[in-house]
């Protein structure tokens, strides 16, 4: 048996279709399907029903799950504890979020990582949380608190945000015409808006919501209306004017620094933590709480 087919088994089931568990994997669908297959094959055991609506486990795959689960557990723990006592030779995965890490982080790391020679970086620069315990990631910069037990977390820094609009946007258009371009990923988002109508003492209607800050920062500078943006973005960008600065920090929102325990004994990663720190500190006060 190729031990290594279990990653794909526990995928598929967890996942319930094959491009869900491929998207996980980092693999195309068809290389997930011949997988499952060869583990179909050497188990002599029909593991999944394969259905117009996804991959629904059989009986025998149901029972087998648990397991499944247990060996990749064990398996990645292994994986972790050879890479945490290596020297730093090799590749480090760094998953961070996709604007912050390409205005904040990533220049900052090229600089202050630049003369390890013997290490290669992966930036992981998306919006899905990477999984620390599957190795999808080596250390990761989150915008959001990790649920997940076990993790190692730091707060690297609290990020302020501000209302903007296009340049002339308040003059030419009437306060009463004003309207909001929203983040309409989560919560947070609901919590934003609210500190908006409190503070301009007026509820804008949102005809565009975005479940990307860049997006929201683009229909901003077309002149759609005002948007909350994070300061690092919007006062870089010539087109914008700050309409109302958040000057008590009551939509900042929090950095943090998350990585593995097993990871934490490797140098490549001790190296890139203290690198994101370094990172975090040379961000302008202007764009920090």
């Amino acid at each position: 048996m190729n031990w290594n087919d279990l990653r794909f088994f526990v995928a598929v089931a967890e996942e319930g279709t094959l491009s869900g568990a491929a998207r996980r994997l980092g693999k195309d669908h068809t290389t997930v399907a011949r997988r499952i297959e060869a583990l179909e094959g050497v188990l002599g055991a029909h593991l999944f029903d394969r259905l117009a609506t996804g991959w629904k486990l059989t009986e025998a795959g149901e029972n087998l799950v648990p397991m499944a689960e247990r060996i990749e557990e064990d398996v990645l723990a292994f994986e972790r504890q050879a890479r945490g006592d290596e020297t730093a030779h090799g590749v480090v995965k760094i998953a961070v979020p996709p604007s912050a890490g390409r205005l904040l982080f990533a220049p900052r790391l090229a600089e202050l990582l630049r003369d390890q020679k013997n290490l290669e970086y992966e930036i992981l620069a998306s919006s899905v949380v990477a999984n620390l315990s599957r190795r999808e990631a080596d250390v990761a910069v989150r915008m959001v608190h990790p649920d997940q037990s076990g993790l190692i977390v730091r707060k690297l820094a609290e990020l302020s945000y501000a209302v903007y609009a296009a340049k002339g946007y308040t003059q030419r258009v009437p306060k009463e015409n004003w309207e909001f371009c929203a983040d309409g990923r989560n919560t947070f988002g609901n919590h934003q808006r609210g500190w908006v109508w409190d503070t301009l003492n007026q509820e804008l209607p949102v005809r565009i919501r975005a479940d990307d800050t860049q997006t929201v920062q683009a229909f901003v500078a077309a002149g759609h209306g005002l948007g909350l943006l994070p300061r690092y973005m919007a006062d870089e960008d010539d087109r914008l004017e700050m309409v109302v600065d958040d000057n008590l920090a009551k939509v900042s929102k929090p950095v943090w620094l998350v990585v593995h325990p097993d990871m934490r004994r490797s140098r490549g990663v001790r190296m890139v933590m203290d690198a994101l720190v370094k990172a975090t500190d040379s961000i302008p006060a202007a764009y920090k709480t």
